[in-house]
């Protein structure tokens, strides 16, 4: 894998426990039903469309509650789809982005599809920034990018225009079908989880990473997950504990907090509470994990109010946007939708929650992004600020563990980057280092010091045009630099030492006793598509062609890459050597 590396508000009078803010008055209810966003008055039990193309997904309340954000599937993918042209059995299909101003109840299309290839921008659910006036993204165009060059986007209610913030986010894992993971933004940056394995042993890991909205650098920090996921963190989301704004973990049945500071994290004591975030002594929402008889945890809400304790009859599957509960504007009642209907509570209700729209379901023809949920009143999460035991910075690498790629380089040696992207070159030996540059595809560097081995990857100290600094091999038996000679007759180098080549399409490529032709003897043939080891370093011979030492059927000789701008030899699909 090549260069590895995530409301509204009513104006009250202040009486009272209520605190008076500047707010958005709104009763209503915004809700998630048959792939339209729909309005649901909460005193006259009556439901209005807001969307019509049954594609859409959200909606996510800005922290001032004027306006809602939510995904639409681009029309013209929708056209493919019906029509037959196109598919979409899981993941995230192409999607262009709409604001609704609730006040006005007007929408703007803030992201289409203009300069998309044919597959289109396939985009995240939107991040509202503190304070409401910005929308983040994350953004990847399949045909053109890669999975780990997707793009962290920025959009401007000021300016009317988004930017790109970082063009080289890892999308981690992903299936047959690409999803692309959600944002959330807090006082402390833009934040997101990546979830990966290390293919050679399958290991997996679990990193968060947050974003400067300022200038787009990023810390990543290793949640060290367990290879039975038994410290897995399900879900995470930007809460106030004791007054710092901080990065709130679920890990299977207890709460932690994270400083994305310093990565220290603190395991809670009490759950943390969902409440308006303009009113004070209204209700509080609970979350309490419960195991199920299938293995796995939900949620049971509780509500607190008065000193009172209300089971409000409401369990999700997860503490998660999709079947996160709302609060109205006075934060006396509570909503949800669990992927069926929109239900409502309040305390002292003695029957059922009861359901707003009994036909609110989350269908869809094909999947779109969540959340699948509501919104009324923009909401916080707080902490009681009580906590068990203060826990280490965990190592802030892309990789965790021991570094399991062979290392190929030497001081003095000459690499060139290989095809694809750019390597950065840091000012040490870490992933949390300043970028002090970028070296392209093709450039050649002079090594000066490494290998290093640090969070996974060996490192090498580098001397590029201009600057010089640390930069990374490669992970996964993908080589990024590769041992450089200049072969003025071959096509660039995109093989290297303990790499799994593969022969091109075509004629079967001789293995010799020696590099070159004259005088060197055919040992044997290796057809189309045939695997070999590269067991060193390659050489020119006397007409400029470059050669490779292999192994091939337990047949050690020489084999050339190429002529020209035409290669004989590529690396295999797989680098796996069992």
């Amino acid at each position: 894998m090549k260069k590895m590396l995530w409301l509204f508000l009513l104006a009250l009078v202040a009486t009272g426990s209520y605190i008076a803010r500047s707010q958005s008055s709104n009763p209503d209810i915004y809700a998630y039903q048959n792939g339209d966003l729909w309005k649901y008055s909460l005193n006259g039990s009556t439901a209005m469309p807001i969307t019509q193309s049954g594609y859409n997904g959200g909606p996510v309340l800005s922290p001032d509650g004027r306006s809602i954000a939510f995904l639409e599937a681009a029309p013209s993918f929708v056209a493919d789809f019906n029509s037959g042209l196109a598919s979409q059995t899981a993941g995230t299909p192409p999607a262009d982005i709409w604001i609704l101003d609730i006040a006005g109840q007007n929408l703007r299309k803030v992201a289409d599809q203009r300069g998309a290839s044919r597959a289109g921008y396939l985009r995240s659910i939107p991040a509202w920034s503190p304070d409401s006036r910005k929308l983040a993204w994350l953004q990847i165009d399949p045909l053109v990018q890669s999975l780990e060059g997707a793009s962290l986007q920025v959009y401007s209610l000021d300016t009317g225009a988004p930017a790109s913030l970082a063009g080289d986010v890892n999308l981690g894992y992903q299936e047959s079908n690409i999803t692309v993971p959600g944002l959330r933004w807090g006082a402390g940056g833009i934040a997101r989880m990546l979830y990966a394995f290390l293919y050679r042993n399958q290991s997996p890991f679990l990193l968060l990473e947050v974003f400067n909205p300022r200038d787009g650098t990023r810390k990543q920090f290793n949640l060290e997950l367990a290879p039975d996921k038994s410290n897995l963190a399900s879900d995470f989301m930007w809460a106030d504990h004791l007054g710092q704004d901080l990065i709130l973990l679920r890990v299977q049945d207890h709460w932690e907090v994270l400083n994305p500071l310093d990565g220290s994290r603190s395991r809670l004591i009490d759950a943390p509470r969902l409440k308006n975030r303009f009113v004070t002594g209204a209700l509080e929402l609970i979350p309490t994990a419960v195991s199920n008889e299938r293995g796995g945890w939900e949620i049971h809400w509780r509500a607190v109010t008065g000193g009172r304790l209300y089971d409000t009859g409401y369990i999700s599957r997860d503490v998660d946007v999709n079947r996160q509960p709302a609060l109205s504007s006075d934060g006396s009642q509570m909503a949800w939708h669990n992927g069926e209907r929109v239900s409502a509570w309040r305390p002292g209700m003695l029957t059922e929650a009861r359901a707003l729209a009994s036909d609110a379901a989350a269908y869809n023809a094909f999947p779109i992004p969540g959340p699948v949920s509501l919104v009324w009143a923009p909401m916080e999460w707080v902490t009681t600020g009580a906590v068990a035991a203060i826990q280490a910075a965990p190592a802030s690498e892309a990789n965790p563990g021991i570094c399991a790629l062979e290392p190929q380089l030497r001081p003095s040696q000459q690499a060139v980057v290989s095809p694809g992207l750019a390597n950065r070159v840091r000012a040490a030996a870490s992933l949390n280092a300043e970028v002090v540059g970028r070296i392209q595809a093709g450039e050649v560097v002079t090594v000066i010091q490494g290998p290093v081995c640090a969070g996974g990857y060996y490192w090498y100290s580098v001397q590029a045009a201009g600057f010089s600094g640390w930069t990374v091999e490669g992970v996964d038996g993908d080589y990024w630099l590769l041992y450089h000679v200049n072969c003025p007759n071959s096509p660039p180098i995109r093989l290297g030492k303990g790499m799994i080549g593969a022969v091109s399409a075509g004629e079967a490529n001789n293995i010799r006793d020696g590099a070159g032709t004259p005088g060197a003897t055919i040992l044997g043939r290796m057809p189309a598509g045939t695997n070999f080891l590269i067991t060193g370093y390659p050489e020119c011979d006397d007409e400029g062609r470059r050669w490779f030492p292999i192994q091939y059927n337990q047949v050690d000789g020489w084999t050339a890459a190429g002529q020209g701008a035409e290669y004989w030899i590529e690396p295999a699909l797989s680098q796996a050597t069992g």
